[in-house]
């Protein structure tokens, strides 16, 4: 398990409003509510939370989310990574008192209860400061899959389990594609001339899983019984939209709302070339 981060004294005359709080995957609940699914959906280890006051000014908390690893703290971030870019981290956005970012094994979350001149930039001092000390760590192989003609950038997500993908893009109650701790998965939106498709790309630790997961989707979403191992699958859905599936090798690509064979095709061959 990595160190614990070093949060500072005083930050632009902020200083800590009370000890440091510690939670791990046994008490998170404590701290928050449902939101902690999402946290532990991605090998989550601790949190360390700490306050800042200062006379006057907006309260600040700082929650420093320490992940197993750098690629689950790139993917909590992941799920929301639009904002303004500050220049902390290895990924970073600011919105509306709200500063998210991620550098090493650690997803950072800072916020201020009223964004004001001042407490931005103060978040921003405090982050950096957070920031500093810490490694760059790696990020998921798994997105550089994805076709970059198209793409929407700030659309990619990256995620394990089914309770992820379901709050991403919500596919059924059934764990259809058999998603687990350890699938890697990536999903994202392409635009052209006007249409929004969505790409999934998920990796299995064997070729068999994969090709279990493409049969169970087959049969449960698109009412094909088909092997694994043939030729893709397309089929029209409603509002004449058209959903995909390939399998190669232990990857298993998916495509949904796409407005016609033609190009529901298109960009499952393309994914093929990448896989």
């Amino acid at each position: 398990m990595t160190t614990q981060p070093g949060f500072p004294a005083q930050t632009n005359s902020w200083r800590p409003a009370g000890p440091m709080g510690v939670y791990g995957r046994e008490n998170l609940f404590d701290y928050m509510d449902g939101a902690g699914e999402l946290y532990l959906a991605y090998d989550f280890q601790r949190i360390f939370v700490q306050e800042y006051q200062r006379a006057g000014s907006p309260r600040i908390t700082t929650e420093v989310y320490e992940m197993l690893s750098s690629q689950d703290a790139y993917g909590v971030f992941s799920h929301d990574p639009e904002g303004d870019d500050v220049g902390v981290g290895q990924g970073n956005a600011y919105a509306v008192g709200l500063l998210r970012f991620w550098k090493g094994p650690y997803f950072f979350r800072i916020l201020a209860d009223r964004d004001t001149p001042e407490a931005k930039a103060a978040v921003v001092a405090l982050a950096r400061s957070l920031a500093e000390p810490i490694a760059d760590g790696p990020r998921p192989e798994l997105p550089n899959r994805l076709p970059d003609k198209d793409l929407e950038a700030t659309s990619v997500r990256y995620f394990h389990t089914h309770v992820s993908l379901n709050s991403l893009y919500y596919l059924a109650d059934a764990n259809l594609l058999h998603l687990s701790p350890r699938t890697k998965a990536v999903i994202a939106v392409y635009r052209t001339g006007g249409e929004k498709i969505t790409l999934l790309i998920a990796r299995y630790p064997s070729v068999r899983q994969a090709k279990e997961a493409r049969r169970e989707f087959g049969r449960a979403y698109l009412e094909d019984e088909r092997e694994a191992d043939g030729p893709l699958q397309i089929k029209a859905v409603e509002d004449g939209r058209h959903v995909g599936a390939l399998v190669k090798g232990c990857f298993l690509a998916l495509v949904f709302d796409a407005r016609s064979r033609a190009a529901c095709e298109r960009l499952l061959r393309e994914a093929e070339k990448r896989l």
